[in-house]
């Protein structure tokens, strides 16, 4: 899954887990608190290792501890050398926003200052001093030799942390194997022949009309935003189906064209409005300088809102724009990401504040980026968020964040039909943590989880030589990503979802049936479709490789 995922085992057994952090050596010397022992070690000894392959007595003393192989000290001394050209001036924007802030919180509750003091700033100069230095680069090595004073890991927490992320592997594996066999379970006892109906992977047979750009603007909010309609060449027959989609963050409506061209062709209107505040402007803003954070925090409240102020605009312009043709009584909604978050607010789930102090107050984390975002809730009023629209009548989210912010009060709100893709690589929302929970909290009696074997939370692979490729290339093998795969996939789950639940196609019942996906998977990146009856199964899955101070998991 991960690039240093060898090294993890490595740093596990160095030491009792000491040299996770080693990006957090001191310029002289890190000191080692772990119960009743004070040990140190100098960054001395780790530059010449890492520069002449040099074991030191230092050293030499805690590679025998851990016994470490031949061939693990040499992955170590890879890990220690390897550099990523990183952006030291965009580093250092990331770092110094509200988001950046927090991972560096974080950080430093594991690597502190002498006495136990955060060691968040001296972690932000390391690691922008590295990235800036043209000579060394930003490796780890680099950053040891750039931390301004002596540091202290602090193993308990570190232990934590690495235990947190052994169990969500093992947890995770026991997902994609579950899935597995409840999928084959389902196929052997239907036994259905999928070789004679439509291809649901090609394209429908309504047309499609070049993308429309309109903007709009809620002046109640003013707020002027983008919104993409895709719309077919030819109407369908009576009442035409809507659907709105909503990007993730750092994202825009064209990433969403392939689908948006699928669902159209179809015969549904698309709408895909772009999210100002939480869109690929405002990363690339943060990123050069112009905007401080790397998201607009009432994108959280801003983003229900554009939905509903979008189906609005469309109800006005029915009559004279589209000769009422439009079923704006019942409209399906898709969001991958913080889009997934939009999605689930828009369906009725409601915030939940004392679960979010709950998860945000730990000390350690949970292995989830996605709480970045959603502890950041905290820093808003305190108050009721129900961003309900009695118009929505189905959803499809991809990868949400979610559930810290819902919790199971807010997620058993939801009851409409909602299919919750997860992708078994997905650092950033894992599908153990971020959709299982979600798939047993939300009380409908229609609901799918769709995994995809591989994927990894992003639905388009970051360009090529950009600092964002760069930067999620430290902990992700993007080498192993089919994205034309998992967008062919992504297309044709949204339409067999939406032409049952929103159009109101019985014959597509056909293929929310696991069978069918297995009959169009690629080997290499199976994909499972589980429904409501799979619950149990995951939530055991869940609570057997949860960790002992999180809440064991119950379904609504």
């Amino acid at each position: 899954m991960f690039n240093l995922k060898s090294f993890y085992y490595v740093l596990l057994v160095s030491c009792s887990s000491l040299f996770f952090c080693l990006p957090s050596l001191a310029a002289e010397k890190i000191n080692i608190i772990w119960q009743s022992l004070n040990l140190t070690l100098e960054i001395n000894s780790l530059e010449k290792f890492a520069t002449e392959g040099i074991v030191n007595k230092e050293l030499d003393f805690y590679f025998q501890a851990a016994k470490l192989s031949d061939e693990q000290q040499e992955l170590f001394r890879k890990v220690l050398v390897t550099q990523y050209p990183i952006d030291g001036v965009q580093l250092s924007h990331f770092l110094n926003s509200s988001t950046g802030e927090i991972l560096l919180e974080r950080l430093g509750v594991l690597v502190s200052l002498p006495g136990g003091r955060n060691g968040k700033y001296i972690l932000r100069g390391a690691f922008i001093q590295a990235a800036l230095d043209s000579g060394k680069g930003f490796s780890l090595i680099n950053i040891f030799n750039h931390l301004a004073t002596d540091i202290q890991l602090n193993v308990e927490a570190i232990q934590q942390m690495l235990d947190y992320q052994k169990r969500l592997s093992l947890a995770t594996n026991s997902l994609t194997e579950n899935a597995a066999q409840l999928s084959q379970d389902k196929i052997d006892q239907l036994q259905q022949d999928y070789t004679q109906i439509k291809d649901i992977r090609n394209q429908g047979n309504y047309g499609i009309n070049p993308v429309e750009i309109i903007n709009l603007t809620d002046k109640k909010r003013q707020r002027t935003f983008e919104v993409h309609l895709y719309q077919p060449q030819r109407w369908k027959p009576g009442k035409t189906p809507v659907i709105v989609i909503s990007h993730g963050l750092g994202s825009h409506p064209n990433d969403f064209s392939a689908l948006g061209k699928q669902l159209a062709s179809y015969g549904f209107l698309v709408a895909i409005p772009q999210h100002i505040g939480s869109d690929k402007e405002q990363l690339d803003n943060m990123l050069n300088g112009y905007s401080s954070e790397l998201y607009e925090l009432d994108e959280f409240i801003n983003r229900p809102l554009d939905i509903s102020f979008i189906l609005d605009e469309l109800e006005r312009r029915n009559k004279n724009e589209f000769n009422n043709r439009l079923n704006l009584e019942k409209v399906g909604v898709l969001g991958h990401s913080f889009g997934g978050y939009t999605a689930l607010a828009v369906a009725g789930a409601t915030w939940d504040f004392e679960n979010i102090k709950t998860y945000c107050d730990r000390k350690v984390w949970e292995a989830n980026l996605s709480m970045l975002l959603q502890c950041q809730t905290l820093d808003l009023s305190n108050q009721d968020y129900n961003f309900k629209d009695k118009r929505i009548s189905a959803i499809a989210i991809i990868n949400p964040v979610n559930s810290v912010v819902f919790g199971s009060t807010g997620l058993s709100k939801v009851n409409i039909p909602i299919i919750i893709g997860a992708g078994t690589n997905d650092p950033a929302t894992p599908p153990i943590i971020e959709q299982i929970r979600t798939f047993a909290w939300v009380t409908s009696e229609d609901k799918y989880l769709f995994v995809m074997e591989g994927q990894a939370h992003f639905l388009t692979n970051p360009d090529p030589n950009t600092q964002i490729n760069n930067l999620v290339n430290l902990i992700l093998d993007f080498q192993s990503f089919d994205n034309d795969l998992f967008t062919t996939y992504n297309n044709a789950q949204a339409t067999a979802f939406f032409q049952f639940y929103i159009a109101e196609e019985p014959n597509y019942e056909v293929y929310l049936q696991p069978g069918y996906w297995q009959y169009i998977s690629d080997q290499s990146y199976p994909i499972y479709w589980l429904d409501r009856l799979a619950v149990n199964a995951l939530i055991e899955t869940y609570n057997r490789f949860k960790p002992p101070e999180i809440p064991t998991l119950y379904a609504n």
